[in-house]
């Protein structure tokens, strides 16, 4: 799991506009070693009108959704496989809203088959969890809203999903992310490597040697990819400014997948690293540019 929270930087129109907030995937608390059996429910308090933190606390065992205030509640637990692999992904949980002034669209992934069951049991709870702590955002968020701009119109739209982006005989790589409109939107993205064969979640770390430099090449390379892009194809990227405007290096926990063909794929959510116009960057990085150290 992730450490160290990470931040989608916001900028909307202007270069010089940067809001930060911090991943509802962040888990920065260990996993709850709770049988599957003993359910609580947490309540997390949010605020997208003020880009507050989201944060997955620790985790609800049981994948229960309440809602008092929100009308219209279409909730359906389905378990309709995505993959025909032993390994697959399955929509566990969905929640579905649909008003004038507001709108969420909610599924919950549960992974099956994994041969480390008590991985497989800790990611699922970390998804469900996940899940949980969008919903009750929203939740909290149409009750202010309501409150504050009363018969008036305003918008919220919230989308939280996931795309396998790889299953083989190796990786089960998995990107659940959720999308905010308000004002605009921004996308933000938690990424899950499971390596089959070892029954372990992969770290961007663990694929390099000990004590490894791997943030100075993959960040040289991207920096090169980033400036290319720019100058001949009027990319959008945050290359100048001060430091803390513009992308330097990778974070050493930086998003990221590996690929159908085993190659490393370091991902950005929006706005991030450039303007919204880039959507959610990914560069696949080649074999050469880490050979000297990856593993």
């Amino acid at each position: 799991m992730r450490d160290n929270e990470f931040k989608a930087r916001l900028r909307s129109h202007s270069r010089n506009m940067k809001n930060s907030i911090d991943s509802p995937f962040d888990i920065t608390q260990k996993i709850d070693e709770m049988e599957m059996s003993d359910m609580t429910k947490k309540t997390v308090s949010f605020n997208w009108l003020k880009n507050v933190a989201y944060s997955a606390a620790a985790l609800a065992v049981a994948f229960v959704f309440t809602f008092n205030c929100i009308p219209n509640l279409a909730y359906a637990a389905s378990d309709i496989p995505i993959l025909g692999d032993i390994v697959r992904v399955v929509t566990f949980g969905r929640f579905e809203v649909q008003e004038e002034n507001y709108d969420a669209k909610v599924n919950v992934p549960k992974i099956e088959g994994l041969l480390n069951k008590d991985l497989e049991n800790k990611l699922n709870k970390e998804l469900a969890d996940n899940a949980n702590t969008i919903i009750t955002a929203f939740e909290n968020d149409i009750k202010q809203m309501e409150e504050l701009y009363g018969d008036k119109n305003f918008h919220l739209s919230v989308n939280a999903d996931y795309m396998v982006k790889t299953n083989n005989e190796d990786i089960l790589a998995v990107d659940f992310y959720f999308t905010t409109i308000e004002a605009s939107s921004v996308t933000s993205h938690r990424f899950y490597n499971i390596d089959k064969k070892a029954g372990t979640l992969i770290t961007l770390d663990s694929l390099f040697k000990k004590n490894a430099d791997y943030i100075t090449p993959i960040s040289n390379y991207i920096l090169d990819e980033m400036k290319n892009e720019n100058e001949n194809n009027g990319g959008f990227y945050f290359l100048d400014g001060d430091e803390d405007e513009r992308f330097t290096k990778i974070r050493k926990d930086q998003n990221f997948y590996i690929n159908n063909d085993g190659n490393l794929v370091i991902c950005f959510d929006e706005y991030e690293i450039a303007a919204g116009a880039q959507g959610s960057p990914e560069f696949v990085i080649p074999d050469d540019v880490i050979a000297k150290i990856v593993k």
